[in-house]
């Protein structure tokens, strides 16, 4: 018997170009589909990356607001210009140049 939407498995593919889209992917401890594993809506599985990956960010957004944040990403397709961490190893001084 279907629950309807809530009964479609996560893609966690689309669900990971989104989060890397939104610049929340990098770091991760495990690969996302081992993180979200058990998820029963992509809203849930979302819930339980950012709890178990990004909680920090819980102290200045809403977990719901994250959630349609990602969502958002997801349904658009495209990659973000600004994401909500903004680290990237490659982001140090550039090299001086000798003159």
């Amino acid at each position: 018997m279907s629950n309807g939407p809530t009964d479609k498995p996560v893609n966690a593919e689309a669900l990971a170009g989104a989060l890397r889209a939104l610049g929340m992917l990098y770091g991760a401890s495990q690969p996302l589909a081992e993180i979200i594993a058990g998820a029963k809506s992509e809203a849930e599985a979302i819930r339980m990356y950012i709890e178990r990956e990004r909680p920090h960010l819980l102290a200045s957004y809403d977990l719901e607001t994250l959630v349609k944040m990602v969502q958002g990403a997801r349904e658009a397709k495209t990659d973000a210009k600004h994401g909500v961490e903004q680290f990237s190893p490659s982001d140090k001084p550039p090299a001086k140049r000798r003159s």
